[in-house]
């Protein structure tokens, strides 16, 4: 099967979901063009590089078209990931006449068109598939899903390290910067992957290799992939953006779900004083366990290889219900 996979590039969790579907479909022997525009940040050229994923960051169909001519990649399917690659999408599925589908993940995804043109459209939680269930269009959900990393380093010693892994916006920065006070003033040392920057803390900017970080912080605060990610390393995850929902515990992991950690669930600001109670004098065997119970929940149920199976699925009945003849 040979899969184009359109996107804008974004620095935040998007862009990385379908740069480890590409390592993923790859993995398995599928074919993979990714085609990302808006792409004029060299470091970033060069780790894509280093990953060995095919990719092109012309905007243009007609280049793409001679690009593909040239390259002899004749794709059985598009998947598409961004509403600003949706045009160009439609018009390479129209021209090598194959089914596309998008992935919507976000809200605000404009209904145009285009999008009930679609062969099937993917949602990444079922708020969305709620919110959008008047598109006629066959429609399935399939949950963002992670690597899991095989084994966790053990006996490390418990210190109050906390990890904010996410992109700041303006909805997001009053409580960022209340909870990185609060934080600070209860003793721990904070760090951010991301465009979040404040006084005390140790500011990374963008990191395309979170591991070493996950794998010594001791909770991570954000929203959607990066509590996912936390989990998968048996890391306490705070779920903080424009809303706070807290801790993902046993008893809430699942009402998280269904809106896919964004904060969404109680639509609340981040309050210091419930923060206080967990987080100013933690317990480290009630931190342990809540990193223990994440990463089993992520085995179960976010591996990227589920996500991937459940997406070929949707990709092989997309391609029998069009008709064409190619093997995939």
């Amino acid at each position: 099967m040979k899969i184009i996979l359109t996107t804008r590039f974004y620095r935040n969790g998007q862009t990385a979901h379908v740069t480890d579907l590409c390592t993923e479909l790859m993995r398995r022997g599928r074919k993979v063009l990714l085609i990302i525009t808006g792409l004029h940040d060299p470091a970033y050229l060069r780790w894509l590089k280093s990953k060995r994923i095919p990719f092109a960051t012309a905007s243009n169909p007609n280049q793409l078209k001679k690009y593909l001519r040239r390259t002899q990649f004749t794709p059985h399917i598009i998947h598409n990931h961004s509403s600003h690659t949706l045009e160009l999408a439609a018009a390479l599925s129209s021209h090598f006449n194959v089914p596309s589908v998008t992935t919507v993940h976000y809200l605000d995804f404009p209904r145009s068109e285009l999008l009930t043109g679609q062969s099937a459209v993917i949602f990444i939680s079922r708020e969305m598939a709620e919110f959008f269930r008047d598109l006629a269009v066959p429609s399935y959900i399939v949950e963002n899903g992670v690597p899991i990393p095989p084994s966790l380093r053990q006996n490390l010693p418990w210190r109050k390290e906390a990890l904010f892994l996410a992109q700041v916006t303006a909805e997001k920065q009053e409580n960022f910067r209340s909870m990185t006070e609060s934080l600070l003033s209860w003793g721990w040392k904070v760090k951010s992957a991301g465009n979040w920057c404040y006084e005390g803390i140790a500011c990374l900017g963008w990191v395309n290799e979170t591991g070493p970080l996950l794998s010594r912080a001791k909770l991570v605060i954000g929203t959607g992939r990066a509590i996912r990610e936390a989990m998968a390393w048996g890391v306490p995850a705070w779920v903080l953006g424009s809303y706070c929902d807290g801790l993902v515990t046993p008893a809430n992991v699942a009402e998280l779900e269904t809106v896919n950690f964004s904060g969404r669930c109680s639509k609340k600001p981040f309050s210091p004083a419930e923060a206080e109670a967990l987080l100013k004098i933690p317990s480290p065997q009630a931190m342990a366990a809540l990193g223990a119970f994440g990463r089993e929940r992520a085995l179960k149920h976010y591996s990227i290889e589920k996500m991937v199976e459940k997406l070929t699925a949707v990709y092989q009945e997309c391609i029998w219900n069009s008709g064409c003849e190619k093997q995939s």
